[in-house]
């Protein structure tokens, strides 16, 4: 992560290694997959989600980048994030998924994150996108956000990748 990222207001870096990060920003807990995840990973996701209570109890969003890097996660970890979406999602307002790359990658992550959330039967709103304004743009729809805070919802999740 960037000096500039650690200064961002209410940000709060949950984890990072070479394979992911996960941080809270405000209401909003942001996933970037560059590689595998683990259980590891998916504890702190489970981190974010109570992180993000913290700051706004009626509900919070998130925001999954998975970068060209990032892998198919083995059958016990896709269950393990099945359970843990099962367990969390009556909070969840809204989610974007940025998918970097294309063709075949892309094409195969879109499904593997499709099934997770097909198996835990969500009914959280997501959007799958390319583009990070339109991934903000779409969970602070979803939190209400004004112009503003979606501006400022972008400007982290630049800072955020561009530093990894």
């Amino acid at each position: 992560m960037t000096e500039a990222a650690r200064k961002l207001d209410d940000l709060l870096l949950l984890g990072e290694t070479p394979e992911y990060l996960v941080a809270v920003h405000r209401n909003v807990m942001v996933m970037i997959i560059g590689g595998a995840i683990d259980s590891s990973f998916l504890r702190l996701s489970l981190l974010g989600h109570h992180k993000a209570l913290e700051y706004e109890h009626s509900g919070y969003g998130v925001v999954t980048i998975a970068e060209k890097g990032a892998r198919i996660p083995p059958p016990e970890i896709r269950d393990e994030a099945s359970k843990l979406r099962k367990r969390t999602q009556h909070m969840l307002r809204g989610q974007s998924v940025i998918v970097g790359g294309d063709g075949f990658f892309a094409s195969t992550m879109r499904a593997v994150i499709t099934g997770i959330v097909s198996m835990a039967q969500s009914r959280v709103p997501m959007k799958m996108t390319g583009d990070l304004r339109e991934a903000a743009q779409f969970v602070g729809e979803k939190l209400g956000y004004d112009e503003a805070l979606v501006d400022e919802l972008h400007d982290v999740l630049v800072e955020l990748r561009s530093g990894r």
